[in-house]
């Protein structure tokens, strides 16, 4: 009865498992089958049908009859003018928070925690006025700043647990043999702190990659939008959509943070086990 009971456990666990994993994965399949279909096909093809032919005309569209490679070109710099000085100060504060005493210590951690209370939507109208006195709207700046002001307070807070446990002899040795803090921080702490660099910035990549909203808000000409923005041209007149160039461009949207994801995951979670271990 007993072995029974555990086998009927176990069918259940794997049927819950395997419903998880197609309602997971049937999106991405669907849209990766309906960039290769063409015109005809979505006029006599069921949506669930496979395509009659490998058709390759959507992509083509997307990479040479529209600006998705400036988009491209966009989502990377604010990427990577996001992630640098993001990671930087989020590491340097976390582990200064950590390891440093000093007067109103507790203060400026609470400080940072009660920004995770704020969300970016509630000063979008205030940092547009800021922005458009001082002309920096339609501009990387105004795109980028924002995503790294709220985005520090929850990087400081996973490097701040990570650093907690951080072997204070280890630095100590450093100093007495002669090596300065900052070389302390860019010798010792980065290299050890990889897992949890990569965690946190695994996390902001996904987030600054699929951001929409500021993006919206603080850009005007097409030559300043990214990705997510750009899904909006496959959108005609009387809301008429090419189906068959909006898949395809969801499609090389998406497929970066799979691969991205896909290499970095193990990396992430080991990060993510020491932090909830040592934290």
């Amino acid at each position: 009865m007993r072995k029974s009971k555990i086998k009927i456990g176990s069918i259940v666990k794997w049927v819950i498992a395997i419903l998880l994993l197609i309602m997971q994965i049937y999106p991405l399949l669907y849209v990766i089958i309906s960039s290769f279909k063409s015109l005809e096909d979505f006029r006599k093809l069921p949506a669930y049908a496979l395509p009659s032919s490998l058709y390759l005309g959507n992509y083509i569209t997307v990479f040479t009859k529209s600006h998705m490679p400036t988009y491209f070109k966009n989502s990377i710099i604010v990427l990577l003018g996001v992630l640098i000085p993001l990671l930087l100060f989020a590491l340097m504060a976390g582990f200064m928070l950590s390891k440093v005493q000093f007067k109103g210590k507790k203060f400026l951690l609470n400080y940072f925690l009660l920004g995770l209370m704020l969300p970016m939507q509630v000063a979008l109208i205030p940092l547009f006025t800021i922005f458009n006195k001082l002309g920096l709207i339609n501009s990387y700046v105004a795109i980028i700043l924002p995503q790294i002001a709220f985005s520090l307070s929850y990087s400081i807070q996973l490097f701040y647990s990570f650093s907690k446990f951080f072997p204070e002899e280890m630095l100590e040795a450093a100093i007495i043999d002669g090596c300065s803090p900052i070389g302390c921080f860019f010798k010792m702490i980065i290299p050890m702190s990889r897992n949890s660099i990569i965690t946190v910035a695994t996390m902001q990549a996904v987030f600054c990659w699929n951001e929409y909203i500021n993006a919206y808000t603080f850009t005007r000409s097409t030559d300043m939008k990214t990705v997510t923005l750009g899904l909006n041209d496959y959108v005609g007149s009387m809301g008429l959509t090419d189906w068959g160039a909006t898949f395809a461009a969801i499609a090389v949207t998406v497929i970066p943070v799979f691969i991205f994801y896909f290499f970095s995951s193990k990396k992430m979670l080991e990060g993510m086990s020491a932090g909830a271990v040592k934290g």
